[in-house]
């Protein structure tokens, strides 16, 4: 696989699009102070307007990778293929493993965003959000995130 750039890493969160910005916000109602929120504490007829822009992505600990559970329909049309099954490094490489260690170990949300510049396709823009998720509370297991197109010239 073609090693992807990455593109702009904020974990300050400034979320810019509507629609991750209310996925961001429902993450944040769900936390418990300390404690982050549990894939069970989503319903998807919660977040229905959002669904087709959402991807779940789980933690492999024995591999130190991750691994795309769900990908939505508004995501795989535009990259033009369903990642649903393969794994992070498979589909961004060094890049991808790196951002979501980084969520991982510091429990932290993060956005990034830029260019799209893989598949062929750098006239796009996009705005994703990665967002760490804990069946426990504490050690997160999953990832629960966003991502949204649009022309460059709107980035």
């Amino acid at each position: 696989m073609a090693e992807t750039k990455p593109g702009v890493w904020d974990p300050d969160m400034k979320v810019e699009a509507p629609l991750l910005l209310r996925l961001y916000t429902l993450w944040q109602e769900k936390c418990r102070g300390d404690l982050l929120p549990a894939r069970a504490d989503f319903d998807p007829l919660e977040m229905r307007d959002c669904l087709g822009s959402v991807f779940l992505v789980e933690a492999l600990p024995e591999d130190d990778d991750f691994r795309y559970t769900l990908v939505g329909s508004e995501i795989t049309s535009v990259v033009r293929r369903d990642s649903t099954g393969l794994l992070i490094s498979e589909v961004f490489g060094a890049a991808g493993l790196a951002l979501y260690r980084k969520v991982r170990d510091e429990r932290r949300p993060i956005r990034v965003h830029g260019p799209v510049d893989w598949l062929g396709r750098d006239y796009i823009g996009y705005e994703t959000v990665v967002l760490p998720l804990a069946d426990d509370g504490r050690q997160v297991n999953r990832f629960i995130g966003g991502m949204i197109f649009r022309l460059a010239s709107e980035q």
